[in-house]
């Protein structure tokens, strides 16, 4: 999963505004949805689907602004694993739990509830992380995080490992295709292949790592890098009156969601 340029409204959101609305989002559906119905027969038990209304919002929400993005929620890499694992929650929770009123069968509103809870919160998390990756282009994120008071050193290493990346990722294909030449038996099953993984295919990628890191340090300390105190940008990212609408949806969807969680006590 990586960068995917567009010019939707939420490509060109400010990288800050993106990242507070995931950690928003993160934060809303596990503090938010935790609502209990006491049954006023027994004074326990399960007996609302309020509980798992928070967490499929946010799915809708995270749905709709993919497929503003350009992006089609199915085509998203590990999508199918994510939905399997998501299914496979719900058909534990619907026959583990048998609290709350039966709705059909062995099916009861305590299991549904918390089963819908559990698989909205694991979307809603994955659905909302792709989002922000596939369209949040990662140098002007880095700057972006400089320019609100993240250390340059820190956002330095952060754009580094970002340019990196691909390069190392190209790297092991390059040492795993010659290696599988020279006769290294990857196609082995069991914990011998992790172990060949580990000797033949890691160590090589260690080793190239190390020094491109030494060469990159000694480029950096002959361009006085840390020197003055004050730091210049080549590329500006500004805010947008997008941004501020973006900003005030958030600043009024905390209340919103304070209210909601009150109301399912």
């Amino acid at each position: 999963m990586k960068y995917q340029p567009g010019q939707s409204v939420v490509h060109r959101l400010h990288p800050v505004v993106k990242s507070l609305w995931l950690i928003w989002v993160t934060v809303a559906v596990f503090v938010f949805s935790r609502g209990t119905y006491s049954d006023p027969a027994t004074g326990t038990g399960w007996s609302s689907l309020n509980i798992a209304v928070l967490p499929l919002i946010a799915v809708g929400l995270a749905v709709g602004l993919l497929w503003i993005s350009g992006v089609a929620p199915w085509r998203i890499p590990g999508v199918r694993l994510w939905f399997t694992l998501g299914v496979v929650i719900l058909l534990l929770h619907i026959t583990a739990n048998r609290a709350g009123d039966p709705i059909a069968g062995p099916i009861t509103t305590a299991g549904l509830a918390t089963g819908l809870r559990a698989v909205g919160r694991l979307l809603a998390v994955i659905l909302m992380s792709a989002l922000f990756v596939l369209t949040t282009e990662p140098v002007s994120m880095a700057y972006s995080l400089m320019r609100v008071g993240l250390p340059d050193r820190w956002g330095f290493a952060l754009v580094t490992a970002l340019r990196l990346a691909p390069v190392f990722r190209a790297e092991a294909d390059h040492v795993y295709r010659a290696q599988l030449v020279r006769g290294v038996a990857y196609d082995v099953g069991g914990p011998r292949r992790w172990y060949l993984m580990l000797r033949h295919l890691c160590l090589p990628l260690i080793v190239s790592a190390l020094r491109t890191a030494h060469s990159l340090s000694l480029s950096m300390e002959g361009r006085g890098f840390g020197l003055h105190k004050r730091r210049t940008y080549m590329r500006e990212v500004a805010f947008h009156g997008c941004d501020i609408v973006a900003s005030l949806l958030l600043a009024l969807s905390i209340p919103a969601a304070v209210w909601f969680s009150w109301g399912l006590g």
